[in-house]
């Protein structure tokens, strides 16, 4: 899960700053009811199952043809010495027909709802249809989530997360790209795709605070 590649140019600040508000703004309104991320993201279920999607049906955006759920696998999945994580976003873009999804990255946030770590899964993960890093980059400038009701801000949210991120989206994408040429082998891009031994292909930080001040905007 190599992360070093050539790193594209940061995008400008001036044109990153509404993100950045909403990134801000969004967790300290939660925070101010008493709430973190990680509890809206579980659009009201009084449970939290591991494996079960939150919203039961995704949550959907038929306008930008993308959607998302939140879900958790297994405590230990990142070792015993990373932060603990409490569920991930998984991002899509929908297709023209069931089963057609397109799999952009997962976001993994902390029980108190802070953003861990952006990472990428091997296909049969969370299946849908599979896209080379250069077809996924050229899109994430247009990636936009909305949802009306309880999620919207945390469609929001996710939005201005990956606009704030895509250097780093670029450079996970390529990773991933990099790593499923490395166990391919002899095998086909399918059999790699379908390994189940195989899960998280690329991984890098998503701390917001970080980020922010890389950018200078704190």
């Amino acid at each position: 899960m190599d992360m070093r590649q050539p790193q594209p140019p940061e995008a400008p600040t001036h044109a990153l700053l509404p993100w950045a508000r909403v990134a801000l703004q969004v967790p300290l309104r939660y925070a101010q009811r008493g709430q973190t991320l990680a509890h809206a993201a579980l659009a009201g279920a009084r449970r939290f199952e591991v494996l079960r999607h939150h919203p039961t049906h995704d949550a959907v955006d038929r306008v930008h043809g993308t959607r998302f759920y939140y879900h958790a696998h297994g405590a230990d999945r990142w070792g015993p010495d990373a932060p603990a994580e409490h569920g991930h976003f998984h991002l899509f873009w929908d297709g023209a027909a069931p089963g057609e999804h397109v799999h952009l990255a997962a976001l993994a946030l902390d029980a108190r709802g802070q953003p861990l770590r952006w990472f990428t899964t091997n296909g049969w993960v969370t299946a849908g249809r599979w896209l080379p890093a250069a077809r996924l980059i050229e899109r994430l400038p247009g990636y936009r989530i909305a949802q009306r009701g309880p999620l919207a801000p945390v469609a929001r949210w996710l939005t201005a997360m990956v606009q704030l991120f895509a250097d780093e989206l670029v450079a996970l994408l390529h990773a991933r790209d990099a790593a499923l040429a490395r166990h391919r082998g002899r095998r086909s891009l399918r059999q790699v795709l379908d390994d189940r031994a195989i899960e998280v292909l690329s991984h890098t930080d998503a701390s917001l605070p970080a980020r922010l001040q890389r950018l200078g905007l704190v």
